[in-house]
């Protein structure tokens, strides 16, 4: 189972308006180092659970939800026992509680995580998948593709050829591949991140697979230093929420 222009003094007045408020919003935007991870617990009151079932091809077996209803977008209007291809839930990075509805729009401005609940895929097989795009290779062309340790635990996946460039517009790859495996070497993990500096806010889509529903998570590339802390408290999530007693 399983993307005015205004005249001499005001224009002057208003570029440092500008400015100002530019370098102010800047400067709000969430400082990683105030991160304080919390493990997840299930909570015990399911009086506004929300139930949905996940049916991610036509005529497989549903897969059952119950998720507090602080966990969807406010603006998302469900009823109970909605069926749906695949469901996006609003995280807060440090404890896997709902994200505040009044801080949608400043997702930038805190540790957000988004939860996309999706069809399976085996870990390996998203591996190759991003691999082909990085640098189009795959992770079986050794040793054109080889993995490295990083400092955080994952391991890099790295190639002598040059990155990935669309030949369409030319422009090349400006995303990083990670991979973390268990103990057996089989790959539990698969995070890409956006380059520092190739988009404003450059984050990162950390993919996982658990026994009823796959999912992925993706955060702010400030936050992926704490990628194994995301990993416990999504699989720990997942596993709350989901059940295959229809």
């Amino acid at each position: 189972m399983r993307n005015v222009i205004l005249r001499t003094i005001s224009i002057v007045v208003g570029i440092l308006a500008v400015v100002a408020a530019t370098s102010r919003s800047t400067a709000e935007i969430y400082d990683a180092s105030t991160f304080e991870p919390s493990p997840f617990i299930c909570p015990s009151d399911h009086s506004t659970n929300l139930t949905v079932f996940l049916e991610l091809q036509p005529g497989a077996e549903k897969v059952r939800l119950s998720i507090p209803r602080g966990y969807f977008d406010p603006l998302l209007k469900l009823r109970d026992d909605t069926t749906r291809e695949g469901q996006v839930l609003r995280v807060h990075g440090e404890r896997f509680t709902p994200w505040p509805p009044e801080l949608l729009l400043k997702r930038q401005e805190g540790p957000y995580v988004g939860i996309l609940l999706t069809d399976y895929r085996p870990m390996v097989t998203v591996a190759e998948h991003f691999a082909t795009q990085v640098r189009g290779y795959t992770v079986a062309d050794v040793p054109d593709f080889n993995a490295v340790d990083s400092i955080l635990g994952l391991e890099t996946l790295v190639s002598d050829a040059p990155p990935y460039r669309d030949p369409e517009t030319s422009v090349y790859n400006d995303t990083e591949l990670y991979i973390s495996r268990n103990s057996s070497g089989q790959i539990t993990d698969v995070i890409t991140c956006k380059k520092p500096g190739s988009i404003p806010y450059p984050g990162c889509r950390h993919y996982m697979e658990s026994p009823l529903v796959d999912f992925d998570i993706d955060y702010s590339l400030k936050l992926l230093p704490h990628w194994q802390h995301m990993s416990r408290n999504a699989r720990a999530f997942v596993s709350c929420i989901t059940s295959n007693f229809l």
